[in-house]
């Protein structure tokens, strides 16, 4: 038995809502963390302190809270990766609340070419290329 048509819909919207009610929660300060309600979210990443090295997440989290304030440049410096997955995450909200609005689970569909390149472009792009330039040619924008 499959669900009802309107789940996987629903599932986007709700991702790209939540996604964006959750980085505009997050005020990213001068310090260069975010904080909730006043207090410090997270610290350093265990990946860095264990490795020395930066992670291929580092500033991700500081992409969505720029990203979700309309600093997309800033966003992109912190994390190509993490500002183009913020934004992906809201056009499949876009989508999902068109095709909820239609009543329709296959209307503004992309061929899976689209798909899967948007998707190694991303993967490859700007997520592991910005990674390797950091720790193998030390342009790291990060503190």
């Amino acid at each position: 038995m499959s669900p009802p048509w309107w789940v996987w819909p629903a599932f986007l919207l709700l991702l790209g809502v939540s996604s964006f009610a959750a980085a505009l929660i997050l005020e990213p300060r001068p310090d260069e963390f975010c904080y909730i309600a006043g207090m410090k979210f997270g610290d350093e990443c265990a990946f860095t302190v264990v490795s020395g090295l930066p992670c291929p997440q580092c500033g991700m989290t500081r992409a969505f809270a720029w990203g979700a304030r309309g600093h997309l440049i800033k966003a992109w410096l912190y994390n190509p990766g993490g500002i183009a997955l913020f934004l992906w995450m809201q056009a499949g909200a876009i989508v999902g609340a068109a095709r909820l609005y239609r009543r329709d689970p296959k209307s503004v569909r992309l061929p899976h070419q689209v798909l899967f390149g948007w998707t190694l472009l991303w993967l490859i792009g700007l997520y592991t290329v910005p990674w390797l330039l950091r720790i193998g040619a030390g342009v790291n924008p990060l503190p």
